[in-house]
């Protein structure tokens, strides 16, 4: 059998460029993964210490990957869990791999029947316990959370980042009174503790002491931002917030109480969110957020559940991306 010298030989490209294709990299051009592909087939090549196109090794077959998550009307009602949902189930196929999307209940105590037979899962939605048995039977790789103690990689974006950057910008505009509409003190390295952490931390640096709405409350949707915006917003000038941060959905809402109580953005208050969904390109004014990217994520994830097959006992590692400022018109 021929080596991956002898093809990249007969190709004219480097040994590094066929080991991405046959591992199903994405950052090979469509071209060249033929191309390669072709010559593997003339030259007879088959992948024997490691997968062809993320196939398992061992095994002459696509690889079996799930999606897992607990709601489906939960995923698909959701403006930042919809994307992440539909792109995976548009990049893993193109990474080789046979996919299908699993509900499980987090209710329901038995692993679903076609789970079981999968070879890998991406955990969109998932609980502690159902990765943690997902592992006694397969590589698992969670999205947007991480799962400590247990032998899973996590692809996530770091909120406590994202909050202290985006404290620092309203710090940066004159800020001193703020209120975060989508944070907690405590949950476990959740979205919302994370969120709270990293805004106490750019408040500490700046010498700022939070006021009596520093922590406004802990909401996610376009109605909860509006009650709890409106209530925030509806002090004396003297007193109320002159900026508010939180997840993108809520601050639609607060962008709509501002409004509504005759209060000018960003001159009287700054609204800045984040998550980088779509629907913050079209609110009046526009949403200013820290955008996470939710394609970097989809695809940084479906290579690592592919690598991970042919390397089940490799260490885990957390694998954290950039979330970038996006400036618009609210602050």
């Amino acid at each position: 059998m021929p080596t991956l010298t002898e093809i990249a030989a007969a190709t004219g490209l480097s040994t590094s460029t066929i080991s991405r294709v046959l591992r199903g990299h994405f950052d090979v051009a469509e071209t060249t993964r033929r191309q390669v592909e072709q010559a593997l087939a003339e030259h007879g090549y088959r992948a024997g210490n490691g997968p062809r196109r993320g196939r398992p090794a061992k095994a002459d077959r696509l690889a079996s990957i799930a999606i897992v998550f607990n709601d489906r009307q939960r995923i698909r009602r959701s403006p930042f869990f919809a994307p992440l949902f539909d792109q995976t189930l548009d990049l893993l196929p193109r990474c080789g791999a046979r996919v299908q999307a699993l509900e499980w209940p987090r209710a329901m105590e038995r692993m679903p029947a076609e789970l079981e037979r999968s070879d890998g899962a991406l955990a969109l939605d998932a609980s502690h316990e159902q990765v943690a048995r997902m592992l006694q039977r397969m590589p698992v790789v969670t999205m947007d959370c991480a799962r400590p103690g247990l032998h899973a990689d996590a692809v996530l974006a770091d909120y406590r980042q994202c909050a202290f950057d985006a404290l620092r910008i309203l710090i940066g505009k004159g800020h001193r009174r703020f209120a975060l509409l989508s944070a907690a003190r405590e949950g476990q390295e959740s979205f919302e503790m994370q969120i709270y952490d990293g805004a106490r931390r750019a408040l500490d640096l700046a010498g700022i002491e939070p006021g009596p709405d520093w922590v406004a409350g802990n909401v996610g949707s376009p109605e909860g931002g509006y009650a709890l915006a409106r209530q925030v917003l509806a002090r004396p000038a003297a007193e109320r917030p002159t900026a508010l941060f939180g997840s993108d959905h809520a601050m639609l809402g607060a962008l709509r109480a501002a409004h509504d109580l005759g209060l000018k953005v960003p001159k009287d208050v700054a609204v800045l969110g984040v998550d980088g969904i779509e629907l913050g390109e079209f609110s009046v004014p526009r949403l200013s957020t820290i955008k996470v990217d939710k394609e970097a994520m989809v695809r940084t994830a479906a290579e690592r559940v592919m690598w991970r097959l042919s390397h089940p006992h490799s260490p885990v590692c957390r694998i954290v991306l950039d979330c970038p400022y996006i400036e618009r018109d609210s602050a």
